[in-house]
């Protein structure tokens, strides 16, 4: 198939686009022609002026003539270039010339060379009339474009104005282009006026744009999270809750323990709002230290305070403990079973079984058969058949099958039944049939039947009629 420029597909959306552009572009050429048609001897003797405007952009349009004399042209004025592409920057370019370049770009075979030559007309075109750039950005990014397109396009926009670019981004119909949009105009105006785009918020129309607008503002409070938060606080309701577990929660990721002793001193409604994931991601990184903070751990004292006792303190200690848990659980196991978290043991034991048998289940298997109590034992059995079943049921049977304690294997027998009645009913009424113990050979024989009859119930009423396991259902009304 040939591939040459012409003959690159484009999407409907875009080559829309591109008739609108290719339309301006016309306009723009046809404008310039009609004037230099009236006044061909003085377009020779004029200078072309450009002055930046308040803002920083250039504006193209002024001629100065012999007599000194301004004249006015449109916006979008023809300028002949002064050098060929090749020779001069995007950067650089009159309006004009960058409208007629990009009109090209549909011609071009995609690639890294044209997607950066997109880019760089498009955020020339924004330093002009940056919602046209942007409208244009939007329309090929959602079309199959590279983000950065919108994102670049809206970021030259924002630092012009982003009052207007923040309304215009929050009008957007794609939700993750318009949380996006919204995220790049607000890093860049908190950058600039952290106050003001933080009092911004409120104006925007929706929830999800102020979530949006939160992220953005999260990533340029890296600097002086403690002046943001201390702003966060003074916002209404649930506002204020939302910007400040946005702020809290990039902060605590990178100095737990300054985040820590910021909370100590905040209201206790702040503190319990907070408090549950600063532990949580506290003991993902610093298991010890979390827990000592949160008074789960007995050991020297941080540098900074800990949490006062109270419900505060619980609901951090249970979230650093559930954290350790699910992150790292063979050592939470060996923290419960012998150092001095052995009292979090009975409650947490199958939470320890069921995440370390996401990592390895024949070594939580392992751990499981060493545990002393019949009770915590149970537990954790129960908890790696149940998971070991969802991930992969063959090798989860071949575990039951090989299990030499008999009350083990019954509850293992009983988990894998119940767990896989969902997908396979008859499999799991047949290996539940195998329970030597008959009063939880009953019980879980009831649930899968059960489950069964919502999925075949005639083929569960057989079952029943026909397996000797099954008699005791037959009894029933």
């Amino acid at each position: 198939m040939d591939m040459t420029k012409a003959a690159v597909p484009q999407s409907p959306k875009r080559r829309f686009y591109f008739l609108i552009l290719a339309a301006t572009l016309l306009s723009a050429i046809g404008g310039g022609a009609l004037y230099f048609a009236v006044d061909q001897q003085s377009q020779r003797s004029e200078q072309h002026a450009v002055s930046p405007s308040a803002d920083g952009r250039e504006e193209w349009g002024k001629s100065v003539d012999e007599k000194g004399s301004i004249r006015k042209l449109s916006k979008i004025a023809w300028k002949p270039s002064l050098k060929p592409w090749r020779q001069q920057s995007p950067e650089s370019l009159p309006l004009n010339q960058v409208l007629k370049e990009l009109s090209l770009i549909p011609s071009m075979a995609p690639g890294e060379q044209t997607d950066a030559k997109e880019l760089a007309l498009v955020t020339r075109w924004a330093a002009f009339y940056p919602e046209q750039a942007c409208n244009y950005a939007y329309q090929a990014v959602f079309s199959g474009a590279n983000d950065r397109l919108l994102k670049e396009s809206v970021a030259v926009w924002a630092r012009l104005d982003p009052i207007s670019a923040s309304r215009w981004a929050s009008k957007l119909q794609s939700p993750i282009l318009r949380d996006m949009a919204i995220g790049t105009v607000y890093a860049i105006w908190a950058s600039s006026n952290h106050a003001v785009a933080m009092a911004s918020l409120k104006f925007l129309p929706s929830f999800a744009s102020r979530s949006s607008a939160l992220k953005g503002i999260t990533s340029a409070s890296e600097r002086d999270p403690k002046s943001a938060l201390a702003w966060a606080e003074k916002l209404p309701g649930p506002l204020r809750e939302k910007t400040l577990q946005q702020l809290f929660g990039s902060w605590m990721q990178r100095d737990p323990q300054v985040a820590a002793e910021w909370l100590a001193e905040r209201p206790m409604e702040i503190q319990l709002a907070l408090v549950g994931k600063l532990a949580s991601e506290w003991a993902r990184k610093d298991p010890q230290a979390a827990l000592i903070w949160s008074r789960a751990m007995a050991g020297a004292p941080l540098t900074g305070p800990q949490l006062a006792f109270g419900p505060v303190q619980r609901r951090a200690m249970d979230a650093a403990v559930g954290s350790f848990v699910s992150s790292d659980p063979e050592a939470a196991a060996v923290w419960m079973t012998t150092g001095s978290g052995r009292e979090y043991f009975p409650q947490r034991v199958a939470s320890i079984a069921s995440s370390w048998t996401l990592i390895d289940p024949m070594s939580a298997a392992v751990w499981a058969a060493a545990i002393a109590k019949d009770r915590d034992r149970d537990a954790a059995v129960g908890a790696i058949s149940s998971t070991w079943t969802r991930s992969d049921p063959r090798e989860a049977l071949q575990w039951v099958q090989g299990i030499q304690r008999a009350s083990d294997r019954n509850t293992a027998l009983s988990s894998f039944g119940s767990t896989l009645a969902a997908s396979d009913p008859e499999l799991a009424a047949y290996w539940s049939s195998q329970i030597s113990e008959r009063p939880l050979r009953d019980a879980t024989l009831s649930r899968v039947v059960s489950q069964w009859k919502s999925i075949n119930p005639g083929a569960a009423a057989q079952f029943v009629q026909t397996a000797p396991a099954a008699a005791f259902l037959r009894k029933k009304p």
